[in-house]
């Protein structure tokens, strides 16, 4: 499956792959490696040696002849492949249990995604903070989407209020939307949405479990 229709197609698979290859790099880069060769990196990700040198070919990361791939150019080319290295402010709709364990990841940033905005409908969220994130009223979507410029919608919100928010961010001109409702979105063509399953993370997670029993 294609995810960008290049000179060179880069798969969906490979782009799951490179944050793996980024944890990596990052300790490498961290003791003053300069070089790393792709069978030293399939051995702390498990991914074949052939598969990780094509993978970082795909987005142009540096290497040296016979010595390996470059550690601070490999880890500069994947940052810029996935937009890593600037931040894209984002926003998050449901601030329940699931919303607020969110809000509480100070991680994000490091992965180029920054929420400065979150909203919901509970009185007794809106209007407070968490983690030093104000909490709008969802009446507010249009007003401070456009305020502060957002780019990103995180959806946390009940199965039943998915699409009708959807139809409101669509509306107010969203074109990405990182999903965690365990519903398909009805979205136009050019809004991109990223599923998160964690029902069907929690299934493959107790089947691998139970084949090992």
């Amino acid at each position: 499956m294609s995810l960008f229709h290049k000179k060179t197609a880069i798969s969906v698979q490979t782009v799951r792959r490179l944050p793996q290859y980024l944890r990596v790099l990052y300790n490498l880069h961290a003791y003053g490696r300069l070089l790393v060769s792709s069978t030293e990196l399939a051995e702390e990700t498990q991914v074949p040696p052939i598969v990780i040198k094509k993978d970082l070919q795909t987005v142009h990361a540096p290497s040296k002849m016979r010595a390996g791939f470059k550690v601070q150019g490999s880890i500069e080319a994947i940052e810029n492949f996935l937009g890593w290295n600037n931040l894209n402010k984002a926003f998050l709709v449901g601030a329940g249990h699931l919303g607020a364990a969110l809000l509480g990841f100070s991680g994000f940033k490091n992965h180029g995604l920054e929420i400065v905005a979150a909203f919901d409908t509970h009185p007794q969220r809106v209007g407070n903070e968490i983690n030093g994130i104000h909490i709008y009223h969802t009446a507010q979507l249009k007003s401070i989407i456009s305020e502060k410029k957002l780019k990103i919608a995180v959806l946390t919100v009940p199965v039943s209020a998915a699409q009708g928010i959807t139809d409101t961010l669509v509306g107010c001109g969203i074109k990405a939307i990182w999903n965690f409702a365990p519903v398909k979105l009805n979205v136009p063509a050019d809004v991109i949405v990223q599923q998160e399953d964690i029902a069907a993370g929690l299934a493959e997670l107790c089947a691998r479990l139970k084949a090992h029993e």
